[in-house]
């Protein structure tokens, strides 16, 4: 990639301001689909009407409720909860980037790959742990292995991206 200084200062003169829409874009767009798929679709299959006396009567359990589910409504929802998660963490991601980079690099914007990359994390782990609590299966242990997982994996992309440019400043 060629280096054009217009536009390097064009972008440093932009600073938040993308991270900015593209996170209430993706808000926006993760809360209208979760507003749409919770208020117009049935997640559970209509020939299994007898699941909503038994809940009323509290004789049925997350397995059976599960069970019944379409599961392409229950895709579509926790992805759209991904979605509205990443928007909501993307400008978190990026402050805390733009707070942790090393001194002398503290003028330039984060990598915008590494930002979303992270805020997706965020969307997926509280997408994972709201699975778990349809299945009654989360507890706090739980969601802190999940989150460490992903830390750690997050730790080990950055210590190969570092090393990467390492290496392509010592080469000739």
């Amino acid at each position: 990639m060629v280096y054009n200084p217009a536009m390097h200062r064009f972008v440093r003169r932009l600073g938040v301001v993308p991270v900015l829409a593209l996170s209430a874009g993706l808000m926006l767009l993760g809360v209208l689909a979760v507003d749409r798929i919770v208020n117009t679709m049935w997640p559970f299959d209509v020939t299994r009407i007898e699941l909503v006396r038994a809940t009323a009567q509290q004789r049925v359990d997350a397995a059976m409720l599960l069970a019944a589910a379409n599961g392409d409504i229950i895709i579509a929802f926790l992805a759209s909860v991904v979605v509205a998660v990443t928007g909501l963490a993307l400008p978190f991601s990026y402050y805390l980037n733009k707070r942790l980079l090393p001194p002398e690099a503290r003028h330039e914007p984060p990598s915008f790959l590494t930002v979303i990359r992270q805020a997706l994390w965020v969307g997926l782990w509280v997408a994972f742990c709201l699975w778990l609590q349809m299945n009654r299966t989360l507890g706090v242990a739980v969601a802190a292995l999940v989150a460490a997982v992903l830390i750690l994996f997050e730790v080990v992309l950055q210590i190969r991206a570092r090393a990467a440019s390492v290496q392509q400043q010592g080469a000739p």
